[in-house]
């Protein structure tokens, strides 16, 4: 064969290759092409002979054309001194080796065949019959060489994904779609052509999606331009009339395994590795599962809750999709975190974030709080022990007591308020017993120097003494009187005060015991209200803190 049918068989053999699934470029194309053209290093006649002079006239001189170099021996022989390059490049090893392959296949159309066992002389033909054998340079080998050609460059394109992803394609279920998906995920974004009906909102999807998760073998989750998911699959969410899958933009793919147990789901976002794109599939447990709104209708949720009480799946999650759960604290749980780089950006070794300080939910039961206005705390408040969570509303009972204090109060206060106008007429009485007595005591004087002159009778001077006695009897009388009337006064006012002091402490006791003061410091994860009954509602207050 001509080395023009060689490098038309070339084309073919590196097509071939290409849809076979080894990654065949231009660079493997040509090493193809060299190695198709190889095996006529025999003779100095052809164009790698006239090139590779002296070795090819030594190799024709020694073993003659169409011998040694056309033999497998010889092929398996390149195959053992370039198997090094099968470490670094195996697409190019592969490709020279068929190429190789593809000389002596092109060799058995000749009517001289071809040694394929040498050192024996059995000579291999690819049509039993002479007549049917092609002569060298014939318009039959120019036939053969524009088909290979022809051939070639078809199969070329249509084999650019593999021939079994052409096939697929041609089948266009949900099924072929997963196929080729996982194949394509690694090396580049996958985008779905579908064709298909959404069975809850009843209208037609057709259009160009991107392709985020296998649901197992059967479909696919694809995201619209909003970032909306659907379930593609045969008889699912969105039925598939087609459904064919085809590769985008390149990407460098990393896949990151992770125990996500104890730590906040903030923690968790925070520590994700900066990416162009983010999902996360697994299970987790929460301290806490608040409602979770449903999803637009005739769209698939990516958090979802299961069967089990306060655990979560996630599907492809993005971590916009859980942002609303960012406080709650994550019990158990693992995720398969799928992040996608740009081409040639560094695609860091990252492991989740260890938490700054080991956390565990602690679980506060309120029972039969009077009414939910009775709670003071909220999810996501910070909290310190000792801090009042809520209080179970009695304002009858403190009234009863804070009016009992008030009145004693008043009571001490109206017996000081006696006792200050009793001191007021105690000082007038006082004040007057005090004149009479100090101009009687003069009038004494007087009577004294008078009946010592024989001026007065001594009996006058008797009776004048005998009143500044009775004036002195009855001021003694009137201060015992104020002293033991104002003492027991103060006594009573006194014991008042101290009737008010203790319904105070009682009213405080009482006060005390309505509220509810957390045992803790830490976040509060969930508010959780219990079955309301005649005695009120029933309330957990989980609270995120540090273990000791």
């Amino acid at each position: 064969m001509t080395a023009g049918t060689h490098i038309a068989g070339a084309v073919l053999t590196a097509a071939i290759l290409r849809g076979a699934g080894v990654d065949v470029g231009f660079p493997e194309a040509m090493v193809c092409l060299v190695g198709s053209l190889l095996a006529d290093i025999d003779t100095t006649t052809s164009g790698v002979g006239k090139f590779a002079r002296p070795l090819s006239g030594w190799v024709e001189t020694r073993f003659g054309h169409r011998t040694v170099t056309h033999s497998l021996l010889f092929c398996l022989l390149l195959g053992l001194i370039l198997w090094p390059l099968e470490h670094f490049q195996p697409a190019s090893y592969w490709a020279f080796l068929w190429g190789y392959l593809s000389h002596l296949l092109l060799d058995t159309f000749n009517v001289n065949g071809v040694p394929l066992l040498w050192p024996a002389r059995v000579q291999f033909w690819f049509f039993p019959a002479r007549s049917m054998r092609i002569k060298y340079g014939s318009p039959a080998e120019s036939v053969v060489a524009l088909i290979c050609l022809g051939l070639g460059f078809g199969l070329w394109f249509i084999g650019q994904d593999g021939f079994d992803t052409t096939f697929r394609r041609l089948v266009a279920s949900p099924e072929t779609a997963v196929i080729d998906y996982l194949k394509m995920r690694d090396k580049s974004e996958v985008w779905a052509d579908l064709s298909g009906f959404n069975s809850q909102t009843q209208e037609d999807m057709n259009g160009r999606y991107l392709i985020v998760e296998a649901l197992g073998r059967n479909g696919v989750l694809v995201e619209d331009a909003s970032g909306q998911s659907y379930a593609v699959s045969k008889f699912g969410q969105v039925v598939a009339y087609h459904i064919r899958a085809y590769s985008g933009e390149a990407i460098q793919k990393a896949e990151y395994r992770v125990d996500i147990s104890g730590r906040t789901v903030g923690e968790l976002l925070s520590s994700l590795p900066k990416a162009k794109r983010l999902h996360l599939s697994g299970t987790l447990e929460l301290s806490s599962l608040p409602p979770l709104p449903p999803p637009p209708v005739g769209t698939t949720a990516r958090v979802r809750k299961t069967p089990r009480q306060g655990w979560l799946e996630l599907q492809a999650a993005r971590p916009d999709d859980l942002i609303p759960l960012e406080r709650l604290f994550i019990v158990s749980g693992s995720a398969v975190v799928r992040a996608e780089f740009s081409p040639g950006a560094s695609v860091p070794a990252w492991t989740a974030r260890a938490p700054k300080a080991r956390l565990r939910p602690n679980s506060i039961n309120i029972p039969n709080l009077p009414s939910e206005a009775g709670i003071l705390v909220k999810r996501g408040d910070q909290v310190t022990a000792g801090q009042i969570l809520a209080r179970y509303v009695n304002d009858a009972q403190l009234a009863v007591l804070e009016r009992q204090a008030k009145q004693k109060r008043q009571g001490a206060e109206e017996i000081r308020a006696a006792a200050r106008i009793g001191e007021r007429r105690f000082r007038v009485e006082r004040s007057k017993l005090e004149g009479l007595l100090s101009a009687a005591q003069r009038k004494v004087k007087t009577l004294e120097f008078l009946v010592s002159r024989d001026a007065e009778p001594r009996i006058k001077l008797e009776e004048v003494r005998g009143v500044v006695k009775a004036l002195e009897g009855e001021q003694t009388r009137l201060i015992l009187d104020f002293t033991s009337q104002g003492a027991a006064q103060e006594n009573r006012a006194r014991a008042l005060e101290g009737e008010a002091v203790g319904v105070d402490a009682q009213l405080e006791g009482v006060k005390e015991k309505q509220l509810v003061r957390s045992p803790f410091t830490g976040e509060v994860g969930d508010v959780r209200m219990g079955a309301a009954t005649a005695s009120g509602v029933s309330v957990e207050v989980v609270l995120i803190s540090q273990e000791p």
